[in-house]
């Protein structure tokens, strides 16, 4: 019989006695409950009791246009779970079944464009197959819900649209129970006794690769552990699962998606990717029903799961879904560069097969983008669009950089990741780092080495595609900074300084000597002008590159762009002492997991700012986490201005600059003050109070920070007011009366005057990491 030919492992366990197996699972289970008998009389669980599940799909078959699907259910411990068939009240079970063909585009122009339909034309260049369902209907305009704000413009092309779908109704009706927690799914009808749609190709074609998803939710709790999404791509016709590279899987959730959103889908705390009432997680199982054709007849957007994501990244998707439920995405706020295609489409090793395919142009992925930028008399159809003269490429007819083919395969692609190719290469060829170094007290001078990993690494004031090589240089802090704020911003500087190391004219004045050892290149930075105790060195390389040739050119080419690459801070101190690198808090790599080193700091460029955030360098930030930032955003002297007196216009502690106050607020959406210059306010796509999404383990044991010195902001009446270190990151969110009461009722302070504190602040006995009211203790934090 079939289940003897899929599981080895299945007919182990029938082998193995009844009552050593028994015995085995009696154990299993976290209630004690997954080794119970089954309903079936098989050692198992029923499906009701069962606290854990997973699925498997074992095999499908389509037969004279019946798809049938055999598939096992068993719990984490591995024990099978039993009684799916006779589960009456089950919360969601369904299945879909596409198959993976030449592309269908949707209709187009859309209801409201006055133009008439456009000519059949050939389509140009290759294309990448897409899914396409056997199950879809032809929706029509359905009323919508009272009481919602709509978008002006919104039913401007409302009218009928194609959607994909999967087979729910079902249910257990279709399912078999085949034993060993093993089953078999039947649709309910053949493939051609599905709603037949004219101009949609839905032929059963055997030698197609064809995908199943299943989608199983036991119960209306949305549980990590118990819902399913999986999938099963095969070749009906050779009767046998599809390899990697006969299918088409474009990104990885956990790669592309769960890397900046939240994957803990049952708290509801947690902003959720599992969508259709908690029921949809996985994208191979998505792209089954948001499929090319696919549209919302309400306001004639795309349901396209590339376009639609494109859109709702951007900030820009309107649509109407179930229930005449408006969903609006205008307020969405993207973390990296919404033109960079490498934010979701990620190579490497890990990445899928099909990675790449996202390089063939398609019309709805274009037209995500590229539509908002129409002229007035556009007939709204993609050709119409893009063969006009605000595209260069078309008035050249250069095809190809659209239209992917044998000289140039990228097609459009090459174009948008242009920058990113450029500014990677860059990087490649100039990777460095910065070594501990010792300042001399005698001749007030500072030592270190920098290393290229490049053999052939020209010195920096020497190589012409070197911008500046910038060495930022903090103290360390200390306790005495009760009248730091008062200081006019020249005096600052001796507690904060920025030197280019890549400054010819300083080399050659002796200011900045340089030396090549066998190490790298020895610098001696001389006449600092201030004894400096110990301290930070972060260090930020800024190499000029040709979008034309992507790789570097002289900074005198007029046409470069800014590559910048960050290498980790080290640390100086006396000579004869150890230098210690500065503790970091939070972690680079959870940062950049979501800002892909596109953080907009072109207000750094302004000039009470641009003398040390180099304006040059406003495409590229500084690394997040290295000491750059809050070596200004400290919170004490930052508020500073030449005459003494006290920058205003930030009343409040959750409006304050401070580094660790303002990342807290502006990830909570907690500012009160918005600049007009820039967006304060953001959506941010996991819990704020989930420590893990910024901090790794180990980073949160608050050592030594009650001795830090305290936070100052501008209290209502312009007063300066003090809070405690810790207390102050808390309080960014912690906003109730009850938590300064809290604070000060444990040596801290919140908005006392200022020279209050005197770094007694005890948070840490209670709340450091693994305390048992530590921060991830009391915080829904989901550390991986």
């Amino acid at each position: 019989m079939m289940i003897n030919r899929y599981k080895l492992a299945t007919a182990v366990k029938s082998a193995i006695g009844i009552g050593a197996l028994s015995f085995a699972l009696a154990g299993c289970g976290s209630d004690g409950k997954d080794g119970e008998d089954g309903n079936n009389g098989d050692i198992g669980v029923d499906i009701q009791q069962a606290t854990s599940l997973n699925a498997n799909i074992l095999h499908a078959t389509i037969t004279d246009g019946i798809v049938a699907v055999d598939f096992e259910l068993e719990t984490a411990n591995g024990v099978v779970v039993s009684g799916l068939d006779t589960f009456e009240n089950i919360n969601a079970l369904g299945f879909g079944i596409a198959k993976l063909d030449s592309l269908q585009k949707r209709d187009r122009p859309l209801p409201g464009f006055d133009s008439p339909e456009p000519e059949a034309t050939p389509m140009k260049g290759e294309k990448s197959s897409q899914w396409v369902s056997y199950i879809n209907s032809m929706k029509l305009p359905g009323d919508i819900a009272e009481g919602q704000d709509l978008p002006e413009g919104w039913d401007k092309h409302q009218g009928p649209q194609i959607q994909a779908n999967i087979e729910t109704s079902c249910k257990t009706a279709c399912i078999e129970a085949l034993g060993h927690g093993q089953y078999r799914y039947t649709f309910s009808k053949a493939l051609n006794e599905y709603e037949q749609i004219e101009g949609l190709d839905t032929e059963f074609k055997g030698e197609l690769t064809h995908r199943i998803t299943l989608e199983l939710k036991p119960t209306n709790v949305v549980s990590n552990a118990t819902l399913i999404n999986t999938h099963y791509d095969f070749i009906p016709a050779l009767d046998r699962a599809a390899e990697a590279d006969e299918t088409r899987n474009l990104v990885h959730l956990q790669e592309s998606c769960i890397r900046c959103h939240n994957d803990d889908y049952e708290h509801a705390w947690a902003p959720k990717l599992s969508m259709h009432g908690g029921k949809r997680i996985e994208v191979e199982n998505c792209v089954v029903c948001h499929t090319t054709y696919s549209g919302d007849p309400e306001t004639g957007a795309t349901i396209d799961m590339g376009s639609m994501l494109h859109q709702i990244h951007k900030g820009q998707y309107f649509m109407i879904g179930y229930g005449g439920k408006a969903h609006d995405y205008s307020e969405v706020t993207f973390p990296a560069d919404a033109k960079a295609c490498q934010s979701c489409h990620i190579g490497g090793e890990a990445a899928p097969a099909q990675a790449n395919q996202f390089h063939f142009h398609r019309q709805e992925a274009c037209l995500s983008c590229h539509e908002k930028f129409a002229a007035p008399e556009w007939d709204g159809t993609a050709r119409g669009l893009f063969h006009s003269e605000q595209f260069p490429q078309y008035v050249e007819r250069d095809c190809a950089a659209c239209h992917a083919d044998d000289s140039n395969p990228m097609g459009a692609a090459k174009f948008h990741l242009n920058k990113e190719l450029t500014i990677t290469s860059a990087k490649d060829a100039y990777d460095f780092s910065i070594q501990n170094g010792n300042y001399h007290q005698q001749n007030d001078s500072l030592s270190f080495i920098v290393h290229f990993e490049s053999d052939s690494a020209t010195a920096p004031h020497e190589d012409p595609a070197v911008s500046a090589l910038n060495v930022q240089i903090v103290e360390n802090h200390h306790n005495d900074f009760a009248d730091v704020w008062k200081m006019p911003r020249e005096a600052l500087t001796a507690t904060h300084k920025m030197i280019n190391l890549a400054d010819a004219e300083a080399i050659a004045a002796g200011d900045i000597i340089v030396e090549q050892t066998s190490e790298g290149y020895q610098y001696t930075i001389n006449q600092l002008g201030v004894e400096l105790l110990s301290g930070a060195m972060m260090s930020h390389l800024d190499i000029c590159a040709s979008r034309d040739t992507e790789t570097t050119v002289a900074c005198s080419d007029e046409e470069h762009i800014i590559a910048t690459l960050t290498a980790e801070a080290a640390a100086f101190a006396p000579t004869g002492e150890t230098a210690a690198v500065r503790m970091n808090s939070a972690s680079e790599k959870a940062c950049q997991a979501c800002h892909d080193d596109s953080i907009d700091l072109s207000f750094h460029t302004r000039p009470s700012c641009g003398t040390c955030h180099m304006p040059d360098n406003k495409e590229q930030p500084l690394a997040l986490t290295d000491g750059s930032c809050v070596s200004c955003h400290k919170g004490q002297a930052l508020h500073a201005v030449a005459d003494g007196s006290f920058k205003g216009g930030r009343v409040g502690l959750v409006n304050s600059l401070d580094y660790k106050v303002m990342i807290h607020t502006l990830h909570a959406n907690k500012r009160t003050k918005v600049n007009s210059n820039r967006n304060e306010n953001i959506t941010f796509t996991k819990h704020y109070g989930d420590c893990a999404s910024c901090h790794e383990k180990g980073q949160l044991t608050l050592a030594n920070t009650g001795s830090l010195p305290a936070t100052l902001n501008e209290g209502e009446d312009e007063a300066v007011l003090e809070y405690s270190p810790t207390a102050a990151a808390c309080g960014s969110c912690h906003t109730k009366e009850s938590f300064g009461a809290h604070v000060e009722s444990n040596g801290g302070v919140f908005g006392a005057p200022l020279g209050t504190y005197d770094g007694t602040e005890s948070c840490a006995t209670c709340h450091a990491e693994g305390k048992t009211f530590g921060v991830d203790k009391v915080h829904p934090t989901n550390y991986k």
